[in-house]
């Protein structure tokens, strides 16, 4: 276990913080609710750029760290959507479109990631500037819908409409960059096994031998009788 494993797994340890406290402050407006999802989100945030510059510094990446990174991202990330796809009076309702995207996408990766690794046995994954876009961007909705509250961050501004909307396209364009890219790798796999008769045929070409040879062993085997004799 490296430094910034142990970091990643405190971070998923602060998702249900976050989420229990800001649901509480959903329903009941408590300051103190809303204090603690704010600091939780916020360490979070923070502690996801130390674990990652502690990796490249100090070359303590892993296998593991690769796995745990992304999923505590992911579920800080998820867990937000949800939360503010509810209606509330003290937080902001996200627009179901956007929520659909995310997870649509969400959902398609997955789907492929167990297809591809069924029929390729590995898959291989390389991050686009445009899904770190869509990241950051749906990262960002969520914080300014934590941090700004009800009466700061309402639907009702032209703003927040647009940053949603740019949330959820690039959301979608990277759905048009990595469907090609999943079919494409689907396409090395080879087609089919060998039929029966294909088989057999292959067998008995494993079994055949150059006469030549047979005649060279046959005669060396005469030679080594006559020696002896």
């Amino acid at each position: 276990m490296t430094i910034p494993n142990y970091i990643s797994i405190f971070r998923l340890m602060l998702v249900p913080v976050f989420v229990i406290s800001l649901l509480d402050f959903a329903d009941t407006g408590t300051e103190l609710s809303w204090w603690t999802a704010v600091g939780a989100f916020l360490v979070a945030v923070v502690s996801d750029g130390v674990d990652g510059y502690i990796a490249r510094r100090f070359k303590q990446r892993s296998e593991l760290g690769a796995f745990l990174d992304p999923m505590a991202d992911k579920l800080l990330l998820v867990s937000g959507l949800v939360v503010l796809s509810f209606s509330s009076e003290h937080l902001p309702q996200l627009p179901v479109w956007m929520i659909g995207m995310v997870f649509g996408r969400d959902l398609f990766l997955l789907l492929g990631f167990f297809v591809i690794t069924h029929w390729c046995g590995k898959m291989k994954i390389q991050p686009h500037f445009i899904s770190k876009c869509a990241t950051v961007l749906q990262m960002f909705v969520v914080a300014w819908g934590v941090l700004g509250r009800e009466d700061q961050f309402g639907l009702e501004t032209d703003w927040l409409f647009w940053w949603c909307l740019a949330a959820t396209v690039c959301t979608g364009t990277t759905f048009l960059i990595y469907f090609p890219a999943g079919v494409k790798q689907l396409k090395t796999v080879p087609a089919s096994a060998p039929s029966s008769d294909q088989s057999r045929r292959l067998v008995r070409m494993d079994f055949e031998v150059d006469p030549s040879t047979l005649a060279g062993g046959w005669k060396s085997a005469r030679d080594e009788k006559d020696e002896g004799a």
